[in-house]
Parts: C-alpha cells; structure tokens; sequence
C-alpha cells in the first residue's frame, strides 16, 4: 500500500501541536495541498517545529534513527504505544523500547490546535501557499528564499496546474517520502540531499534572513513536471528537445532502483495519436 504521512506542526514548550493527514507523500506535498496550506500558516505566526511523519517509523526499526527527544515528542503526535505492539512482536525486547513508552506518554499530553479552516482562508486569494520571505530554520541556523525556490521549482502537476512540490514537507518527511515524488527524474538544481534533513527542527517563516543565519539554496523538481512547465514556457529546438530557456536544451537525471540520482537525460517530445505529446527521456553521451 505504501507509506502514509502525518503533516505535524508542533511547539514543545506549551505541548500544542497541530496534526493532519497528509495521505501518501506524493498525493499532498505540493503548494496547493491542504496540509502544506496549514503548515505554512502556522510558520508565518510563529516557529513550530516540524514533521512530516511517516507511518513507516513504527516498522523495521527505524525508530533507532531518532535520537533527539524532540523528535521523539513529534512522533507522539500521530503514533503512540499500540501502534508499536501492532508492527512488532517482542516489542519490549527492542532496544527502542524506552523511546517507545515515552512516545506513548508524550502522546496524552497534547492540546490540539484546528487551523484547518483559517489557513485556507488566509490564502483563499490565492488557493495557494505564498512564495514571499524566507523559511528559517531556528535550529540550524539556516534559512532558504522561498521565491528563489519558487523560480527554480515551479512545475505542473494536476491538470497543468503550475505549482511546486513545498519544501517543507521535502526538507522534514521522516524518510522515503520525497523519492516517491521524483520518480520521474529529477532536475539539476534538485537538492534532494536535503530531504528530511530538517526534520523535527525549529521552523519559521518571516519576510527577512535573520542576521548569523546562512542562506541556503533548495529546489525539489519532477524531471517530467518541470519539462512539461518549460516546454510551454520556451518550447523545443529543431531536433524536438525540450528547452530551458530561449537557446538551451533542458536535461534532467533519472532516478535509479536505491532512489538515488543516475544518468543525465534529456527530453525529446514524442507524438502519439492515441494520446498526443509525451516526453521520451534520451540518455547525454559523455
């Protein structure tokens, strides 16, 4: 079936969080999701940290990966003790066991907030997350321009639709998620080393750097999905390869079995009569 996720904005200290299901990552990561839409109106009112957690933390152990206690205090929000005894016999022998009851007692003490409705009507205007300011990362010390990630990771998805896959569900999934949404290759300003690199860390949106910060860059773009965005926006050369701008030939890499960046392509778009223009990837010969 796959992975589920749970979008989660939570704060530590007055034991408030807000939680929704994000279904799998590749169905509602992008701009115009709901769960991105509530997320990002909670970090343009103050810093949360943030999770987008997988179901997956429950099986295989993976719950040795998550060492900090905040960490473990995400978790609680949408996983607690019986969901371990389901995935694993002799829980109680796990060395993660203690990490395991005290998910579950994090668990009890949450006072859940309901932004759902609000955040939407924030951004009715623009059915839409706003790409304007900087998201930071209070924990890192880091920060990243959000209309430079805009610029370099708009797509289509949907029906045409320009949008993007949101870094904030890229850069704090829990893992395995963001690979799921470039399966169909990836561009060269993808940055997706950083997928949930900033997982359950202090997160904020305001409209400039904070000073002793260090700007990052990140784009997180479907190979094909961009393609399709470029190739209305600038077309193809006499040869039928998608460009990337007025002159030059758009590539990408694909993504190999690991998940991991392989070959470099490009894209030539294909006719077929039975269901018009597709995109045929053509491996670059070094």
């Amino acid at each position: 079936m796959g992975q589920f996720f749970t979008a989660v904005a939570y704060d530590v200290e007055t034991k408030t969080c807000f939680a929704i299901d994000a279904d799998k990552f590749h169905a509602n990561c992008y701009n115009y999701s709901g769960t991105v839409v509530g997320i990002n109106y909670l970090l343009r009112q103050k810093p949360y940290r943030v999770m987008w957690g997988g179901g997956y933390v429950v099986i295989d152990d993976n719950l040795q990966r998550f060492s900090r206690e905040e960490d473990l205090m995400g978790i609680s929000t949408y996983e607690d003790l019986e969901s371990f005894k389901l995935n694993n016999k002799d829980l109680h022998e796990k060395a993660y066991f203690d990490k395991v009851k005290r998910i579950d007692a994090y668990s009890k003490e949450w006072t859940w907030l309901d932004v759902y409705d609000e955040a939407h009507k924030h951004f009715r205007k623009i059915k839409s997350v706003k790409y304007s300011g900087q998201l930071v990362n209070h924990t890192k010390k880091l920060a990243i321009d959000l209309k430079s990630y805009w610029k370099k990771s708009v797509s289509y998805y949907g029906w045409r639709e320009i949008a993007c896959i949101d870094l904030v569900p890229a850069l704090t999934e829990t893992g395995g998620g963001l690979a799921m949404a470039l399966l169909e290759g990836l561009t060269p300003e993808t940055t997706e080393l950083l997928a949930g690199t900033w997982c359950g860390d202090l997160l904020q949106i305001v409209k400039e750097c904070p000073r002793g910060y260090d700007q990052i860059n990140c784009c997180f773009a479907n190979l094909v999905r961009r393609g399709s965005y470029l190739c209305d926006k600038y077309g193809t050369d006499e040869h039928n390869y998608l460009l990337k701008d007025k002159t030059k030939r758009f590539f990408g890499y694909e993504i190999n079995i690991a998940g991991k960046r392989a070959g470099a392509v490009q894209l030539k778009v294909e006719e077929k009569e039975e269901s018009g223009s597709w995109f045929k990837p053509i491996p670059i010969s070094r």
